[in-house]
């Protein structure tokens, strides 16, 4: 197994960010496809895989179309919400319906851009795989949510009726989400390609509805344990700091009602965060061990939850202490471990992979999109 290895400095990334900020402020946000761009080119081009690195090829140009019409259209959107709150709840649903189209415009876009050892990645997936992926599914899987709902209040009696709802929410929102998870990562796989070579895999419903299952569990426990330790420590001496208060007639202070609040929401964000690594590594490693390109080429995660959380409630402590500025360094600890956790096996060499892909030439409606193509969803980073 070869490992994937990030050559990037935060001191480096500083530099190329806060030019992007300053010239995004001057610009007014016009400068933003353009700092999107450099982002992106820093990244990949630091991004190496058995002695060669990943480049992006899209232009500022051909993503500042797509952005200039967002903001049109959302300079349309706020115009309408003051004049005409009707119509303008027309937009939120005219956006859900194109999301599919989005998404599939810019996946197609954003994998062309992208190569490695001069050969392109590329997105065949069709337009309808992702209305069924990204809009049929969920809509219609939230709707016989809704029946079964509806069946459960009617035919039995309150108060059983709420305590079988919420059982059956422990179990059917982690279903809902393994469902989702299953549909769309087998969409993007599958429909991804490398030269001639085809992304393969072949994902089920069972290892994500037990991942999603554990996460919850595990996060209900941790928020159980955590408020009682909380309260142990914490809201005994508040409790009877408020008894003597109540004695001398005086309510709480401030102060104290806010160091209350804000070791509540520090509990909540940190069970908040362990319970996403559990379910990012753990989905992960399941996705990437079950991937194979052209069935020549295996992957496999180590990403682990533990380091992966660590990583991420360190880089939120020094956002806040740094009031944004560390945001490079913070990028740059969380794409290393994501992308160095990644290990690519070659049965057959990496070498002798990439020549058979670039002896063999893709469609020309690959090659010549690259001329008329745009980034849909350019704005995004």
């Amino acid at each position: 197994m070869t490992p994937i290895k990030f050559h990037g400095a935060g001191s480096e990334y500083f530099k190329i960010w806060i030019v992007n900020t300053l010239l995004t402020i001057i610009t007014i946000g016009l400068y933003r496809p353009w700092a999107k761009v450099r982002s992106l080119r820093y990244f990949y081009g630091n991004t190496d895989l058995d002695n060669a690195s990943f480049e992006y090829h899209a232009t500022g140009k051909q993503l500042f179309p797509s952005y200039l019409i967002a903001i049109v259209i959302l300079a349309l959107y706020i115009l309408l919400s003051k004049t005409n709150a009707a119509l303008s709840g027309i937009f939120p649903i005219a956006l859900v319906i194109a999301l599919p189209w989005i998404v599939w415009r810019s996946l197609k876009f954003n994998f062309r851009m992208t190569s490695y050892r001069n050969v392109r990645f590329g997105f065949t997936g069709n337009l309808s795989s992702s209305y069924i992926a990204i809009l049929a599914y969920p809509i219609s899987l939230l709707i016989a949510g809704f029946i079964v709902i509806y069946f459960i209040f009617s035919a039995i009696p309150q108060p059983d009726n709420i305590k079988i709802i919420l059982l059956l929410l422990i179990f059917a929102c982690p279903a809902y989400i393994a469902i989702i998870k299953m549909v769309t990562s087998n969409f993007l796989i599958n429909g991804s390609h490398f030269g001639q070579g085809k992304f393969l895999a072949k994902l089920e419903f069972r290892p994500f509805f037990f991942i999603m299952l554990k996460a919850t569990g595990l996060g209900l426990l941790l928020a159980a344990i955590s408020l009682i330790i909380v309260y142990g420590v914490g809201f005994n001496a508040l409790s009877q700091t408020l008894q003597g208060m109540r004695g001398l007639g005086s309510r709480p202070s401030p102060a104290t009602i806010l160091s209350a609040f804000i070791i509540f929401y520090i509990v909540f964000i940190l069970v908040g965060m362990y319970v996403f690594s559990y379910t990012t590594a753990r989905q992960r490693q399941y996705i990437l061990n079950s991937m194979q390109l052209d069935k020549s080429i295996r992957f496999q995660s180590t990403l682990a939850a533990n380091k992966f959380f660590i990583i991420a409630f360190t880089n939120f402590l020094l956002l806040i202490c740094t009031l944004g500025l560390a945001y490079p360094w913070t990028a740059i600890r969380l794409y290393r471990y994501s992308m160095e956790s990644i290990h690519v096996h070659a049965e057959e060499g990496f070498d002798g992979f990439i020549s058979q892909q670039s002896d063999n030439k893709g469609p020309l409606g690959e090659e010549l999109g690259d001329a008329f193509d745009v980034d849909v969803a350019g704005i995004a980073l």
